[in-house]
């Protein structure tokens, strides 16, 4: 008997069963949805948050910074020079911070800008101005979020943080004064005790996404770095540069300092050694590449745990394909026994009624996943607002893989070929004799 023969009678057969094979069908495709959608909240999670991880930076970066005392360990530019001679450091780019105390109308807020390569500030994306250039005026590119950091000068609140009220405030029109505020003073400080005089702060560029929409930039401030520079020299000619250490005579040093330097590494694979020599040197270093690992860790444990709850349902489903099919077996005793009369081969017998399991297990497979596709959608939907405000990060909070489709359905099918082995095996020792008696 051809496969094609086996696989008619069977469609036969479960039709003339419907209510029977729909529930059973049903049963498989609950199964399925469990076990798509359960997967698919890990799957989107992971991808969310590995691609915020990724607007900072990208896996060949990583990030060296020092805190201690020792002169030699200082990342001045002659250090850096010594790490790019490094044959797998590609790229070195220092790093710059200063805090401003900033206001505008009757608000008040503080910045944290970084100084940063013109190639990086160029990565920003931005809602609303243009990148500044190396070489122009100071002006900085403020976080789309920043806004809701800001506080009444007079009265000390904050109305998003304490009304859950967006301070009516124009970054890109609206005119602003800053001063250097000194880092050790960072907590209450004030005007008086700012370190430079204010001054008009001109804002180039605002990241995109409105106040309440989070990014990997959305809280912060950028500057090229030499502009940076040039403008502390500026402020503080003849003075100690903010952020800047002093020898044990409270000299500042000839060279900038940097608190931090990002190396890119020409080859991923390189990515964790280098950290490890830079670490053995006595420097703090971090990595995208670990962050996204250490991330995929957790979310591969999700996964298999919301796998888990899902394939429960799907053994529920199994036994429901189990059931049936032994009921058939049951109900077709006299067919069984002119099959084996007239000569039909046992093995044909058996492979009938595993086809009826697997088509079962077939059917609840395809409804069931396209069903997932129309709830993870509906799961993005609902889930957009969760997904900012619990995480911090806009994104999917489903996602289904192209690949998971087609594994679930084959696995469908091999669980309805499976739980329907039994009932077959069991159809194939029937005796024709006994079987046409009974009837």
């Amino acid at each position: 008997m051809k496969f094609s023969d086996i696989l008619k009678l069977s469609i036969d057969n479960l039709r003339r069963r419907k209510w029977r094979t729909v529930l059973t069908v049903l049963g498989v495709t609950i199964g399925t949805i469990s076990v798509v959608l359960m997967l698919s909240l890990g799957f989107g999670l992971k991808e969310t948050l590995n691609a915020e991880l990724n607007m900072g930076g990208t896996i060949n970066d990583i990030v060296i910074e020092y805190q201690g005392e020792d002169v030699d360990m200082y990342l001045t530019d002659s250090k850096i020079e010594e790490f790019k001679e490094l044959s797998q450091v590609a790229k070195a780019s220092p790093q710059l911070q200063v805090a401003l105390r900033v206001n505008t109308g009757k608000y008040e807020g503080t910045m944290w800008v970084s100084g940063v390569s013109q190639e990086d500030l160029e990565k920003i994306p931005l809602g609303q101005g243009v990148c500044p250039k190396e070489g122009e005026e100071f002006q900085i590119i403020v976080g789309n979020m920043l806004v809701l950091d800001f506080w009444d000068a007079k009265t000390g609140e904050c109305p998003y943080w304490d009304n859950n009220v967006i301070p009516e405030i124009d970054m890109m029109n609206d005119r602003m004064y800053a001063s250097v505020i000194n880092y050790d003073a960072y907590d209450g400080v004030n005007i008086d005790s700012a370190m430079s005089k204010r001054k008009q702060l001109k804002i180039a560029g605002v990241v995109e996404g409105d106040p309440e929409t989070y990014n990997a930039y959305s809280y912060s401030t950028f500057v090229e770095i030499e502009t940076l520079k040039d403008y502390l020299e500026k402020e503080f000619r003849g003075k100690r540069l903010p952020e800047q250490p002093v020898d044990k005579n409270g000299n500042p040093y000839k060279e900038w300092i940097y608190p931090s330097v990002k190396l890119t590494i020409s080859d991923t694979g390189l990515v964790e050694d280098t950290a490890t020599y830079f670490r053995d040197m006595g420097y703090r270093v971090t990595s995208q590449k670990e962050w996204i690992e250490e991330n995929n860790k957790v979310f591969d444990i999700v996964q298999l745990v919301l796998g888990g709850i899902g394939a429960v349902a799907l053994l529920v489903a199994a036994i429901g394909i189990t059931n049936t099919i032994t009921m058939s077996t049951y109900e077709r005793r006299k067919e069984i026994g002119v099959m084996k009369v007239l000569g039909c081969d046992i093995e044909n017998i058996g492979a009938m009624f595993v086809s009826e399991a697997g088509f079962i297990g077939f059917l609840g497979g395809a409804v069931g996943v396209l069903i997932s596709y129309l709830l993870s959608k509906v799961v993005n939907i609902v889930g957009a607002s969760f997904m900012t405000e619990a995480i911090g990060v806009a994104g999917n909070l489903s996602s289904i893989p192209l690949w998971l489709p087609f594994v679930a359905v084959g696995f469908t099918i091999l669980v309805g070929v499976v739980a329907g082995y039994f009932p077959a095996r069991k159809a194939t020792r029937i005796s024709a004799l006994a079987a046409i008696r009974n009837e």
